[in-house]
């Protein structure tokens, strides 16, 4: 999952995988039976873990709205190990593949289904608890706030200041109804 992360699916070779996996050429083949298969895997992985994580944070939140705040605001702590920004997986495959490999459009689109849906569990809860008022399409606002995340994890890797990504992560929660 790393190395696929890191390097994204081109750049990283069969030679690359057996040195993560410590697994020879045939090992890999019968685990699974092409390079698209490993990433497949590994990018299913990654969302999984990375919504478990997400509705984790969640029901340790004391505000919906913080909670949204943060994962916003989160872009900014994505720094690779050089210090190079390397993104959301979930966004570099989605820039890197786009619709080009029709077997990764229904996980793509899976994984971002999962992700609207974190950021609605995350809504409902803020017109629960009085944050946000009632009545308004909780469905297209998370799919609007997993748009914006998805642009700001692309403009941290653009080299966008800091300040711009706060003061854009400030303009969305105020068209939330918080500030």
């Amino acid at each position: 999952m790393q190395l696929f992360w890191q390097r994204g699916y081109e750049a990283a070779s069969l030679q690359d995988l057996q040195v993560v996996t410590g697994l020879s050429r045939s090992s890999l083949y019968q685990t699974y039976p092409s390079k698209q298969a490993w990433f497949v895997a590994a990018f299913s992985r990654y969302v999984e873990q990375r919504r478990a994580l997400l509705l984790e944070q969640l029901e340790a939140s004391a505000s919906p709205l913080g909670f949204i705040r943060e994962r916003l605001l989160s872009v900014l702590d994505d720094g690779g190990s050089d210090g190079v920004p390397r993104g959301c997986m979930l966004v570099n495959v989605a820039n890197e593949f786009s619709l080009s490999e029709p077997a990764l459009v229904p996980v793509l689109k899976r994984a971002t289904a999962g992700i609207c849906q974190v950021f609605e569990q995350a809504l409902v809860r803020a017109v629960a608890c009085g944050e946000l008022p009632a009545g308004d399409d909780l469905q297209a606002r998370a799919a609007y706030l997993q748009c914006v995340m998805s642009g700001l994890r692309t403009q941290v890797k653009s080299g966008l200041p800091a300040d711009s990504i706060r003061a854009t992560v400030a303009v969305v929660m105020t068209s939330l109804g918080g500030a």
